[in-house]
């Protein structure tokens, strides 16, 4: 009997929760790029996604650097790695961020662009990086990648971005000509 009644209460209480989302679902292009700018700016590291050879796409962690007005990301790498090569023959990719303790995840789609600029290898680059890249910036086993985003995919429950059907849809964030622009 207490576990029936368990049940009975752990179920009208999800069900609460669920309906405070639903009322406050707030889908404006504002809300939404506030939301994932919010969760970019808590993201020490995010996964890039690649188009590969092989049956599967190829995945690794990296550290960004985020353009918070543009949604660009930057990574650094060394020229000679097989995200390089990927990019060359693809430059469609995903790059995907959690955030376990907003209940968020954003994925961005977008073209990847290899910049060898010094200038722009210079300007995206974290000191910590030396470890990897003794040459610095400016070294030979050193180069920037540049993700220009397309379209963004937001689900953000602590900000009450959960469309229909619940926790299962995000919304998506559209580049256009003039804008940013959400669909759900």
């Amino acid at each position: 009997m207490l576990k029936k009644i368990q049940k009975t209460v752990g179920r009208r209480l999800l069900n609460t929760y669920k309906t405070k989302i639903q009322k406050s679902f707030d889908p404006s292009v504002e809300h939404c790029l506030d939301s994932a700018r919010t969760l970019l700016k808590k993201a020490k590291y995010c996964f890039l996604i690649t188009h590969s050879e092989r049956p599967w796409p190829s995945t690794r962690m990296v550290q960004p650097i985020i353009d918070f007005d543009a949604f660009e990301i930057w990574f650094g790498t060394n020229p000679k790695l097989r995200k390089i090569e990927e990019i060359k023959k693809d430059q469609n990719v995903t790059v995907a961020f959690g955030n376990e303790t907003e209940d968020a995840n954003l994925i961005i789609y977008g073209k990847a662009v290899i910049v060898e600029d010094m200038q722009a290898r210079k300007q995206h680059w974290k000191g910590s990086w030396h470890l990897f890249f003794p040459g610095g910036p400016q070294g030979e086993n050193f180069i920037s990648i540049r993700v220009e985003p397309v379209e963004m995919e937001l689900m953000h429950f602590k900000k009450n971005i959960v469309p229909e059907p619940f926790g299962l849809n995000p919304v998506k964030i559209i580049k256009t000509a003039e804008g940013w622009e959400t669909h759900y």
